[in-house]
């Protein structure tokens, strides 16, 4: 994973987490089936124990967009909690896991704060 700073997408593969989110929506997909696609392509990370990445940047991608799934919620909820997938930014040092552990924490009261009304996204 090549990561260029402590934000929810900065890294490329929260980019493409949220890149393929949004295209399945853009192709009028249904939420759920966005969702599972999205779940179904990245579930390798289920299974490298990068769980934590997976179910924090499809939050945020749903949130942003008006159509955050109470499962991913939870889920993404529970890893912020947990403090889960933080490794990358302890190595970093005190100054980065710090920016990270914001990031999250916004991200937290995001999730857990009044929703966006939905989007409807088109192809550009």
């Amino acid at each position: 994973m090549g990561a260029w700073g402590s934000g929810i997408f900065a890294n490329d593969t929260a980019a493409d987490i949220r890149g393929e989110y949004r295209e399945h929506l853009e192709d009028q997909i249904p939420d759920e089936e966005a969702t599972r696609l999205v779940i179904e392509s990245f579930g390798y990370m289920l299974r490298e124990d990068n769980a934590a990445e997976l179910w924090v940047t499809l939050a945020a991608a749903q949130s942003q967009v008006g159509r955050l799934d109470d499962e991913v919620k939870a889920a993404a909820l529970d890893v912020i909690d947990q403090g889960s997938g933080l490794e990358e930014w302890e190595e970093e040092g005190p100054e980065e896991l710090a920016e990270r552990v914001a990031a999250l924490q916004e991200l937290r009261n995001q999730l857990t704060g009044p929703q966006p009304a939905r989007m409807k996204l088109n192809r550009r």
